[in-house]
């Protein structure tokens, strides 16, 4: 029987985090949490026995700052504690993602298209001078900063940079290899896991200032390696950022959304839309078949 780590970072709407772990829950899979340590509304008590079937770990807890390396470094944390067991697949996903197909249809789908790295590229963001800005200087108060665009900091980010420009700082010229963008989720074999992790150091020394190495650190390292062979460029979750950043999805689009081929899709908010969830837990409650029917 084929295992699935599922990888999940979050920071807010805990309820809807719980349905999102019981819609994973399922002796195939193991499933790790990550919980912003800046999150104040989180009771870890709420989530013991949460689980029948998958084995359920909150991991240590650290502030995670938007745009900041300590993404990446949640992400590593994630990754080092589901290698401990063997897993066919690696699944990152948001608290506020959910699958739009059964745990069936999913690990089928894997059964049958397995040993790919299935990780999204986007090729016309590395085509344009703000990618690799984000790369070249170096980000030295991102962790400080976050989503503020005032302040001491931010002031200091502003003049660092117009400082690194004039001096015309590039670091990418230290890395002989080719640079690329994508989507920070993912679903990884557990040899590409392992890759990661054996190369983790000089990640982090290539990317701790750089601006969202979440979106770059992976696509890069999966290009310029053996593993390249075995990207498909489907990352199979359903996005939608023509109409949001991302945009959140309504009542409305319960039919546009499993429909789709994609396997999860993000994003979801009780707050903003509490029916489009509970009707996507129905949906895949409806499909779920028991250990004992398998």
């Amino acid at each position: 029987m084929s295992r699935h780590a599922y990888l999940i970072m979050a920071h807010n709407e805990f309820n809807l985090l719980k349905k999102l772990i019981t819609l994973l829950d399922d002796p195939r899979n193991d499933i790790y949490v990550h919980v912003d340590k800046k999150a104040k509304d989180f009771d870890p008590g709420q989530f013991q026995n949460l689980t029948q079937y998958a084995q359920l770990s909150l991991i240590k807890r650290k502030p995670i700052t938007w745009e900041g390396y300590s993404v990446t470094d949640c992400i590593f944390r994630l990754i080092e504690e589901a290698v401990k067991t063997h897993h066919n697949y690696y699944h990152l996903l948001s608290g506020m993602d959910l699958p739009i197909k059964s745990q069936d249809f999913i690990h089928d789908f894997f059964e049958n298209h397995g040993d790919l790295e299935y990780i999204e590229f986007d090729q016309r963001a590395i085509e344009t001078k703000n990618f690799y800005n984000r790369i070249k200087y170096y980000h030295f108060f991102q962790e400080k900063i976050g989503k503020q665009r005032e302040g001491f900091y931010f002031f200091l980010k502003r003049l660092t940079l117009k400082t690194q420009e004039i001096l015309r700082v590039d670091r990418t010229r230290k890395y002989p290899y080719a640079f690329k963008k994508g989507a920070t989720w993912f679903s990884i074999t557990h040899a590409f896991a392992n890759y990661l992790l054996e190369r983790q150091a000089s990640i982090r020394d290539a990317y701790k200032f750089t601006l969202c190495a979440d979106e770059i650190f992976l696509q890069t390292a999966a290009w310029n390696s053996h593993f390249r062979d075995n990207i498909c460029e489907n990352y199979l979750r359903y996005i939608d950022w023509k109409r949001g950043k991302p945009y959140v999805f309504k009542a409305d689009d319960f039919e546009e959304l499993i429909n789709s081929d994609a396997l999860w899709a993000r994003k979801f908010s009780e707050v903003k839309d509490p029916e489009i969830v509970d009707r996507i837990v129905r949906h895949i409650n409806n499909f779920a078949s028991t250990p004992s029917e398998r």
